[in-house]
């Protein structure tokens, strides 16, 4: 008889235990579904940012003239500044998106062409994977790109567009607002410049 009340205060207690994970875990799929619109909108808006910073300014966008370096460093440094408003307090994961969005600003323009307008649109997000306060979200995106260019003799412009299925922003939520810890976004002349960088950063 002792040994049967010991056997259903185990299973008891078992059951509690079980109970208050299940209650625990349904809480944290609650809330993770309720920060997925939140996490959406910090991608659209990063996004739309790397979009703004993918051309020079309009006043710049000239062809078969030299554009002038210090005013290019000058927008540089703006895209620094601005960049700080989406990142996480982290220098060195700064250092590397800006090093990646200065690449593809400056590969975007040379005499005889300048990329005039880039537009990113996610078309679907794929997974959210969440580990802590931090999620990994992967997109489907559509970019298009129109850039203005010169046979020597006239100006034209040209439009690409290209879907890719595997870029991914990691946030991380920070005093209740979600920020970029690291974007691996592919672009039209260079799909995967990116790649290769994720591991210097510290989260």
């Amino acid at each position: 008889m002792k040994v049967l009340k010991k056997i259903n205060k185990g299973l008891i207690l078992t059951i509690l235990v079980l109970i208050v994970l299940i209650l625990y875990f349904n809480n944290v799929e609650k809330q993770r579904d309720k920060d997925k619109p939140d996490i959406k909108k910090a991608c659209e808006e990063f996004i739309a940012f790397t979009d703004k910073y993918a051309v020079l300014p309009e006043e710049l966008q000239t062809l078969q003239n030299e554009i002038p370096e210090e005013k290019v460093e000058d927008y540089i440094r703006q895209m620094k500044k601005d960049l700080t408003n989406f990142m996480i307090d982290n220098p060195e994961a700064i250092n590397i998106q800006q090093k990646n969005l200065e690449y593809n600003l400056k590969s975007g323009y040379d005499v005889l062409q300048v990329r005039t307008k880039l537009s990113r649109k996610i078309q679907k997000i794929s997974s959210y994977q969440f580990e802590n306060n931090q999620v990994t979200v992967m997109l489907e995106d559509n970019i298009e790109e129109i850039v203005k260019t010169s046979d020597g003799n006239k100006e034209y412009t040209k439009s690409n567009e290209l879907s890719v299925n595997e870029d991914e922003i990691i946030l991380k939520k920070v005093d209740g607002n979600w920020k970029v810890v690291y974007a691996n976004l592919q672009f039209a002349d260079n799909p995967n410049y990116y790649n290769g960088v994720r591991e210097n950063v510290m989260y």
